[in-house]
């Protein structure tokens, strides 16, 4: 956890030019590190495992996921921000490809890898409402938010994909292996998005920003590249926001404390559904209780 003179060095408010690992190493919290709170523990949180963030297979995939962010939410700035490397990573060409690529500042990719990034980016961008909205206006672009929870006095933070201030909307992007909609809606309880729109919102909100409207751009990175665009129901953003409130109280308890637990301490009793029950009959939870 940083200390308390880093924490008070950020101030409440919205940075424009805060890059994506100074934003990720950088202090108060996230809806991610809420979200690993609830989901598993305090003790998760505090002490994360290792990542091999070093692997070709990780590597691949973050610049995988940058060049695509690019290509969708600022199109202009692909072919100068993104290389079309070798075939593959074999060799003196893709070596000679990595050196160029960190002078150049660039993001590579081997060429099937952009190829398929050019092709959901012409996929999404022939749709002309989308392409208004990503294109259209004074769009802000991967945004940093800060600002004090006024119940627990923490620092919390957001990062939009993309606000457009005339529209009062954040757009947020997430690849999916399907955008069909009975596939997102289990990703959204799944990975929290719903928790994601409700602190997104609140907080952009608390930096001083409108905030009206929050939508999904969900595609797909397999041919025919498709896409789709959802707004998510109050009643289950609410649900998101009743668990972010929840693990930010437990955070900052923890804080606090200095004591991040991981599943609770002693023995303890688990409890089951009914649909566990298939040869014999689930007891009455009244009974349970009135035994207790």
């Amino acid at each position: 956890m940083l200390d308390t003179t880093k924490r008070a060095s950020m101030k409440p408010g919205i940075y424009l030019k805060l890059d994506n690992e100074a934003y990720h190493a950088g202090p108060g919290i996230s809806k991610s590190g809420l979200w690993t709170i609830d989901q598993q523990s305090p003790a998760h949180y505090k002490y994360p495992a290792d990542k091999d963030e070093d692997s070709t297979q990780a590597i691949a995939a973050k610049s995988f996921g940058t060049a695509a962010h690019i290509a969708i939410l600022e199109p202009e700035r692909f072919e100068k921000s993104v290389y079309r490397g070798p075939e593959d990573r074999r060799g003196n060409k893709w070596k000679d490809a990595e050196e160029f690529c960190k002078i150049e500042g660039k993001t590579l990719l081997i060429a099937s890898a952009y190829d398929n990034i050019l092709a959901i980016r012409d996929s999404v961008h022939a749709d002309a409402r989308i392409n208004s909205i990503i294109t259209g206006g004074k769009p802000v672009v991967e945004a940093s938010g800060y600002w004090i929870d006024q119940e627990t006095g923490e620092l919390c933070r957001c990062r939009p994909d993309l606000y457009r201030r005339d529209l009062k909307l954040i757009l947020d992007v997430k690849s999916a292996l399907s955008a069909h909609p009975d596939a997102f809606a289990r990703s959204v309880i799944s990975y929290g998005y719903h928790a994601q729109e409700a602190f997104y919102t609140d907080g952009w909100q608390a930096c001083g920003q409108e905030v009206e409207g929050f939508a999904f751009l969900v595609w797909e990175k397999k041919s025919p590249y498709a896409f789709a665009v959802y707004e998510l129901p109050p009643s289950i953003v609410e649900e998101g926001r009743a668990i972010m409130r929840k693990a930010l109280n437990t955070y900052a308890e923890c804080r606090k404390a200095n004591r991040w637990p991981a599943y609770g301490e002693g023995v303890q009793e688990l409890s089951f559904k009914r649909w566990s029950y298939r040869l014999t009959e689930a007891p009455n939870a009244l009974d349970e209780e009135v035994a207790a």
